[in-house]
């Protein structure tokens, strides 16, 4: 932190829910990764796993908005410190978010892990996948490493995305017509590619958040994933 506090404890305190929050990120990070593989590989038993995971997430939440507001009632923050105890609980429900995108995706792998899925569909939203992944990573690492010019950056990455999603929207309208008896796994990954793309409208809101707080003085100076 760029002014530590006399109170010791309290900028303890402060780290401890900033490292919370990474940790939190890099679990909605996998809980993604293993959504995304369990529909390409059409492997139900990961699915499942992603959908009984999802209830950590939840807990990853509940516990991280009783921190802040268990910090907020016993420091009474003001100022920095107050967005800052703030901004981290923006993040938190992004990252909630997240998840639930995350077992909706492995809610329909299991769906259509029966279903042969077209490798011209399959191939983008693997890519379209690991933009996201990349842009989820970045968020997280320009919120708590304090990295204003990468967070400002992330919205062209995500003109990225939406113009990789746009592709696979109109590929999987076109081969509706053209494939009729795979209509029902072609909704089914229409709807996937945009959880993804949701996804990565939450990284750029968390890089938004990252982005404000920096600019106000709240940059973050280490995590242990730098």
């Amino acid at each position: 932190m760029n002014n530590p506090h006399i109170v010791k404890s309290y900028d303890k305190e402060l780290q401890t829910l900033a490292s919370s929050v990474g940790a939190m990120g890099d679990f909605a990070g996998v809980q993604f990764a293993d959504a995304i593989q369990s529909l390409l590989a059409q492997d139900s038993a990961m699915a499942q796993r992603v959908i009984e995971q999802d209830r950590m997430v939840d807990a990853l939440r509940r516990d991280l908005s009783a921190a802040a507001a268990n910090v907020i009632a016993r420091r009474q923050p003001v100022a920095d410190d107050l967005d800052e105890v703030l901004a981290e609980l923006r993040i938190v429900e992004d990252l909630e978010r997240i998840g639930d995108l995350a077992k909706n995706i492995a809610r329909r792998a299991i769906t259509i892990a029966g279903e042969p899925l077209p490798a011209e569909i399959t191939d983008k939203i693997r890519r379209l996948a690991a933009l996201t992944s990349e842009q989820l990573r970045n968020a997280i690492d320009a919120y708590i490493a304090g990295d204003i010019e990468k967070a400002r950056a992330m919205p062209q990455d995500d003109d990225e995305i939406d113009a990789l999603h746009g592709d696979i929207f109109a590929d999987i309208i076109a081969l509706m017509n053209a494939r009729q008896m795979q209509v029902i796994g072609l909704v089914h990954l229409l709807f996937c590619a945009k959880n993804i793309e949701r996804i990565a409208d939450h990284a750029t809101h968390i890089a938004e958040i990252a982005s404000q707080s920096v600019s106000t003085g709240q940059a973050r100076q280490s995590h242990p994933h730098a």
